[in-house]
């Protein structure tokens, strides 16, 4: 995708978001007002207080008096505030209930900040750099989503049918709860055409329309982002520090990349501790076993990986689903 295909796809997620937004506030406002029905009343109120007082003010000639009926809509809509705050503490809601939440308080998920001409806010050109590090490569997430998900394709042999169906209900949870679920990472182990990929990229393509930044790379793609930072390349994207930082990183078929000396090892167990000590999410999708984990990468990294205390893992079993 080209810089433009990127802005006007990110555009469309702030959009989404907006209306998640307006979503997430009016079920707010429907739970206060269930809990106390009088809070619907004032805050009618409180709308009716600002139009009534604006036209009043529009029809007084002397500054003074409108200065003063300002003065007392202020006053009133205080009053109207504290007592909806008071009403929304008795039953149990806390006290900005009723207002607005935003991801990105700077622009209100606008992705713009600044008068005409505006420009993209922060947050806007921090996601658009993960987009456009994304491997292209990868699969497209209209392809591979949880939706397109069909257990009549699985063996039923040995249970690989009811173990998929039930991977694929952990991953969604995953997905679905994000940041705040069971697990903070998952491991997802297990031969080829497995469908480990295709559950990584589902998880991806949910987080992602929820709002949340994530990268997704082929293990190749982290381990070039590992060797432009050792040698000083690495302008473009800031590669490295991005997979370190990333909410969400989601690394498939890991134990493909280059084995180079001084890089692989060494970088992969920073990114690693790092992202565990910042408790950022992580996904890894690979066909190494955990001997082979510890053979290939050492007991420093193998822990990090192997820790069931960080992770949740799911070795998959069965018949390769692409030959079927």
């Amino acid at each position: 995708m080209t810089r433009s295909e990127h802005i006007r796809a990110l555009l469309e997620e702030y959009a989404r978001q907006r209306a998640a937004d307006e979503q997430d506030l009016n079920d707010r406002v429907a739970q206060a007002i269930s809990a106390a029905p009088e809070i619907g009343e004032l805050r009618e109120k409180s709308a009716n207080l600002a139009l009534n007082a604006m036209r009043s003010i529009l029809n007084r000639q002397n500054q003074q008096e409108r200065i003063a009926l300002a003065a007392d809509m202020k006053r009133q809509g205080r009053e109207i505030n504290a007592k909806i705050r008071a009403l929304l503490r008795e039953n149990g809601l806390p006290e900005d209930a009723l207002e607005p939440r935003y991801r990105c308080g700077v622009c209100r998920d606008t992705g713009y900040v600044g008068d005409a001409p505006a420009r993209f806010c922060e947050c806007f050109e921090a996601r658009l750099r993960l987009r456009m590090y994304e491997d292209g490569s990868m699969a497209r997430t209209d392809e591979q989503n949880f939706e397109q998900f069909d257990a009549g394709r699985i063996p039923e042999e040995n249970g690989q049918r009811d173990q998929m169906i039930s991977t694929r209900a952990m991953c969604e949870a995953y997905a679905d709860h994000f940041p705040d679920g069971k697990y903070r990472n998952l491991l997802l182990t297990g031969a080829g055409g497995l469908g480990k990929t295709f559950l990584l990229n589902c998880i991806f393509e949910r987080v992602t329309r929820r709002g949340f930044s994530a990268v997704r790379i082929t293990a190749f793609r982290m381990f070039e982002a590992m060797r432009q930072q050792h040698v000083g390349n690495d302008e473009k994207f800031d590669g490295f520090s991005t997979l370190i930082e990333v909410p969400l990183l989601l690394i498939d078929d890991l134990g493909t990349e280059p084995m180079m000396r001084n890089i692989t090892i060494e970088y992969l167990f920073t990114l690693l501790n790092e992202r565990i000590a910042a408790r950022r999410h992580t996904v890894i999708a690979t066909n190494l076993t955990p001997a082979q984990m510890k053979e290939r990468y050492g007991e420093r990294v193998a822990s990090r990986l192997l820790d069931r205390s960080l992770w949740g893992a799911v070795q998959l079993k069965g018949k390769d689903l692409r030959s079927l």
